[in-house]
């Protein structure tokens, strides 16, 4: 029994270590930005530089008040969200169906690059909450 006490308490330690660790890229230091306020701060400017030039079609209007709901999830929540969406996003324009646009070949790859960045980091974010919250309740049952 003692020998599985201690083979959990290393497991819950390694997870731990790993979730503040791979959860870095969301933390600020006082008066800085996070890794990820950067990189996203970024992405929305190539965005902004590129979008005037997408379609004359009508545009569909975005969902507002469904993507304002996350400010009532956890913040756990809002980052597997933030998460889910940037792959969609990531997903969207792999797809390559903006090759047929003016933008700027270099200023597409920057914009992926800086996407898939925050995709993965966001992704090991998350994976690490749902292991750490699995290891959790697996240690209260």
């Amino acid at each position: 029994m003692g020998s599985i006490s201690f083979w959990m308490c290393l497991v819950m330690t390694i997870c731990t270590w790993n979730k503040t660790i791979g959860c870095t890229w969301m933390r600020t230091l006082p008066r800085s930005p996070s890794m990820f306020q950067v990189f996203s701060n970024n992405t929305i400017t190539m965005l902004q530089k590129m979008g005037h030039e997408v379609s004359r079609e009508p545009q569909i209007t975005f969902p507002d008040k469904q993507y304002r709901q996350i400010n009532n999830f956890k913040a756990d929540e809002q980052m597997a969200f933030i998460s889910h969406t940037l792959n969609a996003i990531k997903k969207l324009y792999s797809s390559g169906k903006y090759e047929s646009t003016a933008w700027d070949q270099k200023g597409v790859d920057k914009f992926m690059n800086d996407l898939y960045r925050q995709t993965s980091e966001l992704d090991h974010c998350v994976c690490n909450l749902l292991l750490y919250k699995w290891l959790h309740v697996k240690q209260i049952i």
